[in-house]
């Protein structure tokens, strides 16, 4: 039987913009997934509904932190990052994971298949989705993902492998060259770090990528899932939503939606 100091040490970071519903549910998840007393940060791109994102962590004993600005979705969540890896230095935690706020984990194997399948070798440094099929994306806005060499929306890092200040200086490094007009994406960002940061280090993992028909899901996706799932999960964590889970893309969403980042 293990002891407690033989337990690999999690912590989690949300990355939030406008949806106080799904960081609720995003909280409740990471408890059931990782345990009652997994470590919690929000990092909250400002919003309208920032003030609730708030008030939701305030409720539920989490940790929040909240941009001064909008600073773009992909600037957003890439700062998601950053901040979790600061979270998880101070917390002295073993292994952070970030997850975007509509990429919801289910199952509490997942902690253990990042455990003992994935960290449990010293030479894995990162774990993350890799492509997605495309017959499994549920709306035919969303099928673009289906091109991308990886997801970003769960991201696993072993702490002290990639220091918060390397990856925002890498990615705003990536942003003042301009080399591409694709760099700005965060799966970019991401397949560089797989390719070149990480090298050797990194592993693509099914069990985040696509879900096995006839099993439990071990997720919810945004474009693999439907808005019912959500709804059926929350009420199995005991929470009541308001309304129906928002599944679109963000350019349907909100006119104020800016994926681009702007660095001088």
């Amino acid at each position: 039987m293990l002891n407690e100091s033989d337990l690999m040490k999690f912590c989690a970071v949300i990355g939030s913009f406008d949806m106080p519903q799904f960081v609720e549910l995003q909280i409740r998840a990471l408890r059931h997934v990782f345990g009652a007393g997994v470590p919690i940060l929000v990092s909250d791109d400002i919003s309208q509904h920032s003030v609730e994102v708030r008030d939701v962590a305030a409720e539920l004993s989490v940790h929040h932190i909240v941009s001064e600005t909008h600073r773009s979705h992909f600037c957003g969540d890439c700062q998601a990052v950053v901040n979790g890896l600061a979270f998880a230095e101070c917390e002295k935690a073993d292994v952070l994971v970030k997850v975007s706020q509509r990429l919801v984990l289910c199952d509490p194997i997942i902690s253990q298949i990042l455990e003992k399948k994935y960290f449990q070798d010293p030479n894995t440094w990162l774990v993350l989705p890799g492509k997605v099929h495309p017959a499994s994306i549920k709306r035919a806005e969303s099928r673009f993902f289906s091109n991308l060499s990886c997801q970003s929306d769960v991201i696993c890092i072993r702490v002290g492998k990639l220091t918060p200040i390397a990856l925002k200086d890498l990615y705003e490094g990536r942003l003042r060259a301009k080399q591409s007009r694709h760099d700005s994406l965060i799966e970019a960002l991401w397949s560089f770090v797989m390719d070149v940061t990480l090298a050797g280090h990194a592993v693509q993992a099914p069990e985040l990528t696509h879900s096995v028909h006839g099993r439990e899901k071990l997720f919810l996706r945004r474009c693999q899932s439907e808005p019912a799932e959500y709804l059926a999960y929350a009420e199995s964590l005991g929470m009541r939503w308001n309304g129906v889970p928002l599944c679109q893309e963000w350019r349907q969403l909100t006119n104020a939606y800016r994926p681009v980042p702007v660095i001088e």
